[in-house]
């Protein structure tokens, strides 16, 4: 694991666990569309992801999703605001870094997250 990777993996997960807007924590949609858009804004950004594009998509139909569970459209995009910086920092840790436990968690993530 790069310096790198090393301190950004606890910074991502200490984001996780901050708190986010109280009507749309735990909705599974609000958690799918943070992790697309995070997805997205670090295949933008590295040269080792592709796909930001296809995550964009997925991350709206995910938020569509996420606001019509709850009807909280600002609650939505203030928790997808909140979390998807962390989730963007967990893909550096595991695709720069090759974190295990990272790459555990997104693997979990992901086959949750499939399809919007």
């Amino acid at each position: 694991m790069t310096p790198r990777a090393a301190t950004l993996a606890p910074a991502a997960l200490l984001l996780h666990l901050l708190p986010a807007a109280a009507s749309v924590e735990g909705n599974a949609a609000a958690e799918c569309a943070a992790l697309w858009t995070g997805y997205a804004r670090y295949a933008e950004a590295s040269a080792y992801l592709d796909g930001a594009k296809a995550a964009r998509e997925d991350a709206a139909a995910w938020r569509a999703k996420a606001i019509a569970e709850t009807g909280d459209t600002a609650g939505v995009d203030a928790y997808i605001a909140a979390e998807a910086p962390g989730r963007a920092l967990m893909f550096d840790a595991y695709v720069v870094g090759g974190d295990e436990t990272t790459r555990n968690i997104l693997e979990r993530a992901l086959t949750r997250c499939g399809d919007g």
